[in-house]
């Protein structure tokens, strides 16, 4: 009941998994990642395709996580999720890691005024022709 009450989905509980929105899925998927209490968690993407208010619920819960000395291993494409919640970022172009540090040495290293600008900085403003 504590980590539904964190996702906010107390109320939906007795709610069949099936009738959940896409959003109240993917924190029901964090929630059954992390319901063992792990000391290490892996989280892929997940805040995509959430509205606002999830999404700010799973950054407060991951936030929380951080604050009990979890180590948390998030990939996002979401910068600003990067730059909120991480500690130490790494910057991944066609599988090569391309940089690594903390939020704020990459933007100073950079001059650049949030992750999204390192980004581009380091991997180039056209977007890419998949092959």
């Amino acid at each position: 009941d504590e980590l539904l009450g964190k996702m906010g989905l107390v109320s939906d509980a007795e709610r069949r998994v099936g009738k959940y929105s896409g959003g109240m899925r993917r924190r029901i998927n964090l929630i059954m990642a992390l319901v063992h209490d792990p000391e290490i968690a892996f989280l892929d993407e997940p805040t995509v395709g959430m509205d606002p208010q999830s999404r700010r619920a799973v950054w407060d819960f991951i936030k929380e996580l951080k604050k009990q000395d979890k180590t948390i291993i998030l990939t996002t494409h979401y910068m600003e999720e990067a730059e909120e919640l991480c500690d130490r970022v790494g910057i991944i172009d066609h599988g090569k890691l391309i940089a690594l540090d903390a939020p704020e040495q990459l933007k100073t290293k950079f001059e650049a005024r949030n992750l999204e600008e390192v980004f581009i900085h380091l991997t180039g403003r056209r977007i890419r022709e998949e092959v």
